[in-house]
C-alpha cells in the first residue's frame, strides 16, 4: 500500500506540477484550495484522479484519507512553485529549457487527442468483419488445470540423490492413492515455492507453458488422476489433473473489447505515420543518426576493453 501512495503522489506531482505552471484560474465550480492566485476546484480533483491508471483510482477509493494527502500535495506543490517564481527561476536556462520540453510534450498530448484519439473510430460493422475474417485468431487450446508436489533434485547430482528423490516420490504417491489430501501433501512436501503454499495448484495452462515432459504427463492423464513420479530438470514430480478443457472457439462477445482495442491502435498509428509525414513536409527536420552509432561503437569498446 505504501508503494502506491508514493506512486500516486508522483503521478500528482506531475498533473499538479503542470496545472499550477500554467494555469492561473481553477476554472468554475467550488474551489477546493486556493494558494494565492492559484485556484483548485472540486471538479477539476475530481477530474485528476478519475484520469489516474485503475489501479491507483481504487487505492484512493479504498483510503479516502489519501484525497486528503493529495490536496495537501497541491498545496506544497503550489506554495514552493510561487516561492520559485518570485525567485524568478523559471529564468535560469536549465529550467526554461525543462518548461519549454514540458510545454511541448503537454501540446503534442493534446493535439494528438484533437487530430488522432477523437478522429480514430471503430464501427460495430468493423469488428464482426475483423472477427469472422479472423477466427483462427480467437481460438482456445486444450487446457488442463493440475497440482503437482515436486521432489526438487539440485543441478550436478548424483544418481543416488536421484533415486533418492524417486523413492520419496513414490512414498508419496502411496499417500495419495490410500485417500490423503493432495493440497495437504503438497504444502507438506513440495519443493516448489510457487505452488506449495496453495496445495500444489498450477491453474489451468496450455501447451507450450511447461517442461516437455511435465507437459506431455499432464496431457495424457485423465481427469482425477495421478501420474508415476515423472522426471524433469527439476526433479521428480507428482501430478494431478483436476479439469480439462477442450480446444473451443471463443465467441465474438468474449473477444470484442480485445478486437476493438486492436483495431483502435491500428487506425491510430496509421493516423499518427500520415500527421507526421504531412508535418515534415512542413516543417524542417534534420537528424544525425550517426552520433548515435559513433556513441554506441565507443561504449562497446569501452566495455570490451574492460573485460579480461
Amino acid at each position: 500500500m505504501q508503494k502506491k501512495i508514493v506512486v500516486l503522489f508522483v503521478v500528482f506531482t506531475l498533473f499538479f506540477g503542470v496545472s499550477t505552471c500554467l494555469a492561473k484560474d481553477g476554472g468554475n465550480g467550488k474551489v477546493l484550495a486556493q494558494v494565492g492566485k492559484y485556484k483548485l476546484t472540486l471538479k477539476e480533483f475530481n477530474d485528476q484522479i478519475k484520469s489516474l491508471p485503475p489501479q491507483l483510482q481504487m487505492a484512493v477509493q479504498r483510503n479516502p484519507q489519501l484525497k486528503k494527502q493529495l490536496l495537501d500535495r497541491w498545496v506544497q506543490l503550489t506554495l514552493m512553485a510561487l516561492e520559485a517564481r518570485k525567485e524568478n527561476l523559471q529564468a535560469k536556462p536549465n529550467v526554461k529549457k525543462r518548461i519549454e520540453e514540458m510545454t511541448n510534450a503537454l501540446l503534442a498530448q493534446e493535439y494528438m487527442m484533437e487530430n488522432i484519439s477523437e478522429k480514430a473510430k471503430v464501427t460495430d460493422q468493423e469488428l464482426k468483419d475483423y472477427y469472422e475474417k479472423h477466427k483462427s485468431e480467437f481460438t482456445q487450446p486444450e487446457q488442463v488445470r493440475a497440482r503437482h508436489i515436486l521432489i526438487k533434485v539440485p543441478a550436478g547430482a548424483d544418481k543416488k540423490k536421484w533415486e533418492e528423490a524417486r523413492k520419496k516420490t513414490l512414498e508419496i504417491r502411496a499417500k495419495l492413492l490410500k485417500g490423503e489430501s493432495f493440497s495437504k501433501l503438497a504444502e507438506k512436501y513440495s519443493d516448489d515455492p510457487g505452488s506449495k503454499a496453495r496445495g500444489g495448484d498450477l491453474g489451468y495452462f496450455g501447451k507450450g507453458r511447461m517442461v516437455p515432459e511435465f507437459e506431455k504427463a499432464a496431457f495424457s492423464l485423465k481427469k482425477g488422476e495421478i501420474s508415476q513420479p515423472v522426471k524433469t530438470t527439476f526433479g521428480y514430480h507428482i501430478i494431478k489433473v483436476e479439469d480439462k478443457k477442450p480446444a473451443r472457439q471463443r465467441s465474438f462477445k468474449e473477444v470484442e473489447q480485445q478486437i476493438r482495442q486492436k483495431l483502435l491502435r491500428q487506425k491510430q498509428m496509421k493516423l499518427r505515420d500520415e500527421l507526421i509525414a504531412k508535418l515534415k513536409k512542413k516543417f524542417p527536420v534534420k537528424v544525425n543518426e550517426g552520433l548515435l552509432d559513433d556513441s554506441g561503437t565507443k561504449s562497446k569498446d569501452s566495455l570490451h576493453k574492460g573485460v579480461k
